[in-house]
């Protein structure tokens, strides 16, 4: 029973949500294309141990809101997969990403502008998806150097997050980047969205992201609604 192979890969408070894909025919074919393209030789990131990591990390229950990216890093680095399951997060090679910099670098000037904390720019995001913010990519994997090339192949998957997830919970929900916004219209009427360009576009033209107030919006939606808020930094004593 397929179920059983990949229960251990979810929290389990996401089993009664997530066993319905695992045993469908859309997760046969990923899973069947996936182990085919590993048997011709071809690398696939991340690994598979951490393909579905950000539903370990992030309880169900806790779900406070969603952060959605367009493909996992696709590289390696002293022949370490950068990849490690959570959207942007690299702690299987312990080196900051450029994209992840960038990252903590627009969340410092948006909340703490000017102050200049000692900021403690950790390679791996679980102290986030342990918040409850779920990060993950509209794509779980990707074949090495070809950045996006599974895109179609996890589209039934993202789907199902936003139908039976997402929707049903109403946590806002960030879209980074044009090929992540293409998943909006997967969310239902009246959904919390915001829409940003990727910190790896930044990244790329070696310029600063701008993260527009995107942070603070969803702190202020989560404290209105719940009295509750995101620690988006960890700042070091």
């Amino acid at each position: 029973m397929i179920w059983e192979k990949f229960k251990d890969q979810f929290h389990e408070s996401w089993h009664k949500k997530m066993q319905p894909f695992i045993e469908s025919e859309e997760c046969d074919k990923i899973y069947k294309f996936l182990k085919k393209e590993s048997g011709r030789g071809k690398t696939i990131v991340p690994l598979s141990s951490n393909v579905f990591r950000c539903f370990k990390e992030t309880s169900y229950d806790d779900l406070k809101v969603v952060i959605m990216g367009f493909s996992p890093y696709h590289t390696m680095r002293n022949g370490i997969i950068v990849a490690d399951g959570l959207l942007m997060s690299c702690s299987e090679t312990g080196y900051l990403q450029p994209s992840l910099a960038q990252f903590y670098q627009a969340v410092e000037t948006e909340l703490y502008n000017g102050l200049k904390l000692d900021i403690d720019k950790n390679p791996d995001l679980k102290y986030l998806a342990k918040q409850g913010v779920l990060l993950f990519n509209a794509s779980l994997t990707t074949e090495l150097n070809k950045a996006g090339s599974h895109l179609e192949l996890w589209e039934p998957f993202i789907k199902y997050v936003f139908d039976h997830v997402i929707n049903t919970s109403m946590v806002p929900v960030v879209f980074l980047g044009k090929e992540a916004i293409k998943y909006e219209k997967y969310t239902a009427p009246f959904s919390w969205i915001f829409k940003v360009s990727h910190p790896a576009s930044a990244a790329y033209n070696n310029s600063d992201w701008d993260s527009e107030g995107v942070f603070k919006g969803i702190n202020k939606i989560l404290k209105d609604t719940n009295n509750e808020t995101i620690k988006w930094l960890t700042i070091n004593k």
